[in-house]
């Protein structure tokens, strides 16, 4: 009797293969290998089975490319790779690696994204030809790899927490208190009086509350880092100000 085989499907869930991909990156960069070696540098001891199979399965999620005996490490695992958790770079590359399955976006198309119970998509599985303990092994990587993504999108997302008026005022107050320490520092003898290309931009923030609160400065920035630091002072400041003041006052 011949032997019943299951769909083709990721073994592994998306996390567990952007580990096994890092391995190899970590030794061997992205330099074409036999796939013998690729095997080695994630810690089997050659191509069999267990091997094979993950393999496959970084290759489903994109994590490696190549032909025939040949195999690398792709640019899109080096784009989860490179940047650290809560970076954009790396939630949209993960976003892009768990869509890359087919049986992946099989099931979202069905069930909404995941939103059904997993007895429902064990069932569909099923009639898709899957035998049962199959069945189990793509929820599972479905779920986990659902999971993955959910978590580094909220890490990329996660919104500011909500300040107290306490809170936003001691923000604020630090922050001035630099502002203040940057122009009390004497320039270079050598400054020159002209802008070149290299001259930071910069933002005045000046004014009073009607409390007779002082807030005045100016903030200098020239990357991103520094334009999210600008934002979060205004989103501090902008908690002690009235949601809107009438023409008439």
């Amino acid at each position: 009797m011949a032997k019943v085989r299951s769909p083709s499907y990721p073994s592994l869930s998306l996390k567990e293969a952007i580990e096994k991909v890092s391995n190899i990156f970590a030794q061997n960069y992205q330099s074409p290998i036999p796939r013998g070696v690729a095997a080695t540098l994630m810690g089997y001891g050659g191509l069999n089975g267990k091997s094979l199979g993950v393999l496959a399965a970084l290759s489903k999620y994109g994590l490696l490319e190549g032909r025939g005996d040949e195999t690398r490490v792709s640019d899109l695992a080096v784009r989860i790779i490179a940047h650290e958790e809560g970076m954009p770079e790396r939630a949209e590359a993960i976003r892009e690696a768990a869509s890359r399955p087919e049986l992946f976006r099989e099931i979202d198309a069905r069930f909404n994204e995941g939103k059904a119970s997993d007895a429902a998509i064990r069932a569909y599985l099923i009639t898709q030809k899957f035998i049962p303990s199959a069945a189990d092994s793509v929820i599972r990587t479905y779920r986990e790899t659902k999971s993955l993504l959910r978590t580094e999108s909220e890490v990329h997302l996660a919104p500011i927490a909500p300040l107290t008026p306490e809170r936003s005022q001691a923000f604020v107050n630090e922050w001035l208190g630099r502002e203040k320490n940057k122009s009390e520092t004497p320039a270079p003898s050598d400054q020159t009086n002209h802008l070149d290309d290299d001259e930071p931009y910069e933002v005045s923030i000046s004014g009073s509350f009607r409390s007779g609160k002082l807030i005045s400065g100016r903030f200098s920035f020239r990357d991103q880092e520094s334009v999210d630091e600008l934002i979060n002072v205004l989103t501090a400041m902008k908690i002690q100000l009235p949601l809107r003041v009438s023409d008439k006052e």
